[in-house]
């Protein structure tokens, strides 16, 4: 069983995440933020790889902290040149860096090892092309696909109403003692069992035309 750390941040109401195995005790980071090392000792860390659900600047400010020690992946639909370049400029706006390197590497279905678990990545477009969860045994990492308390947006370059509804009705099928783990506390509420919030995630799904 994974040890599960979360990170909430006044900036944008994030919620990053640290996964450790309690055994080999290395993590995977998901979505850092800028400020983590007020959160966590970053040096006690052995991260295995950072990964960002999508690479909106609120999701990836804190990647720079881990550019020369661990691999940064994002899923290959975000890879786009005008989506990457203009989540890039607005990164370093914010952060006065240049951007570390993300490897646009991971797929649908692609496993991430953790010890002795395996986390699956589900490809899970509408906020963003290239939008993932991350699925293991009992949990769902979530990004801005969905939300305790609604979904992400798709006004937005690169949204799509469509997509999201379909990744909507995928999450539904999934365990509904699954914890989401969602990308922002927006409402305050930090994270919800898939029963707790079915019901809502249909009726937004069916009001999608």
């Amino acid at each position: 069983m994974l040890n599960i750390k979360q990170i909430a941040s006044e900036s944008f109401a994030l919620l990053s995440y640290v996964l450790t195995d309690p055994v080999t005790q290395e993590s995977v980071v998901i979505d850092p933020p800028a400020g983590m090392g007020d959160h966590i000792d970053l040096k006690a860390l052995r991260v295995k790889t950072v990964v960002n659900t999508h690479i909106h600047p609120d999701h990836t400010m804190g990647n720079h902290l881990f550019a020369d020690r661990t691999p940064i992946l994002a899923h290959s639909g975000d890879s786009g040149f005008f989506h990457r370049m203009a989540s890039s400029s607005l990164s370093a706006l914010f952060t006065a860096r240049i951007p570390p390197k993300i490897s646009f590497t991971l797929s649908e279905g692609t496993m991430l090892s953790l010890g002795r678990t395996t986390i699956r990545v589900m490809h899970t477009p509408g906020h963003s092309p290239g939008s993932i969860c991350l699925f293991w045994p009992g949990n769902l990492i979530t990004g801005d696909t969905i939300f305790v308390e609604g979904i992400g947006r798709t006004d937005i370059p690169g949204g799509s109403l469509s997509d999201i509804r379909q990744s909507i009705e995928r999450i539904l099928a999934l365990p509904e003692d699954t914890r989401i783990w969602p990308g922002h506390y927006y409402g305050g509420r930090y994270t919800a069992t898939l029963k707790e919030i079915g019901p809502s995630l249909r009726r937004i799904a069916e009001s999608i035309r």
